[in-house]
């Protein structure tokens, strides 16, 4: 395993952007100038099985802020090795190439109601490649930390967004998934402001990844990965 660390500004003061929670956002309803700066943070990139099992080649490429989608990344390619397949998980920043994969799956934190600019822009500018292998896509949003149907609402126009991100691409599959609330990463403005929001809405600091549903998500696009025309 192999931990890439980042320190930068996150946040300009000249922009208005949806509210970065860990790796999540809850939505379209919260908006504010954003001035922290972020401290130092981990992003796992990880390497698993082996070709010679016969299976295939996956890349799973995500994007994150603070790290966390990053694991619901490797917990995903995790699945993947056990199915006897060779995964490896990178930050996608680090992607370099994808030619040498039979599949991929890319996934990202919500940010201003969309995936982050780093995974949009990955996926154009490697359409033509990505046109042509089984895709799978996936999405980390706080909005999911309930089960209800407003969630489920803005978990269907997320997927409605990557489906025409590039027509051409058809995924087989798209999960989303709750994310983390992690004041630990955020600098004394956001933290006060997001506090004073979060507070009203019932939100409390917490990890709400449900790892039984990643991994179910794992094998059910395997199987359709493995199913899709090439």
């Amino acid at each position: 395993m192999k931990d890439q660390t980042r320190r930068d500004f996150i946040f300009d003061s000249t922009k208005i952007i949806g509210v970065t929670i860990g790796t999540t956002v809850l939505g379209k309803e919260f908006f504010f100038p954003q001035v922290a700066e972020a401290g130092d943070v981990k992003f796992p990139e990880v390497s698993c099985g082996s070709k010679n099992k016969g299976g295939h080649k996956i890349l799973i490429a995500y994007a994150s802020e603070f790290g966390t989608t990053g694991e619901v990344a490797a917990a995903i390619g995790e699945v993947l090795c056990q199915e006897g397949n060779t995964v490896e998980t990178k930050w996608v920043k680090n992607v370099k190439d994808i030619n040498n994969y039979d599949q991929v799956i890319i996934g990202s934190a919500i940010h201003k109601d969309d995936w982050m600019s780093e995974a949009t822009e990955f996926v154009k500018a490697n359409q033509k490649i990505l046109q042509q292998l089984p895709v799978a896509y996936f999405f980390t949003c706080l909005a999911l930390h309930k089960l209800n149907p407003k969630g489920d609402l803005e978990a269907k126009e997320y997927s409605d967004k990557l489906q025409a991100l590039v027509p051409q691409i058809k995924p087989v599959s798209i999960g989303g998934f709750a994310g983390v609330l992690d004041y630990r990463n955020m600098g004394f403005f956001t933290r006060l402001i997001l506090k004073a929001i979060l507070f009203n809405k019932g939100v409390k600091e917490g990890d709400y990844r449900d790892w039984d549903a990643i991994r179910a998500w794992a094998k059910d696009a395997q199987l359709k990965l493995n199913l899709a025309p090439v």
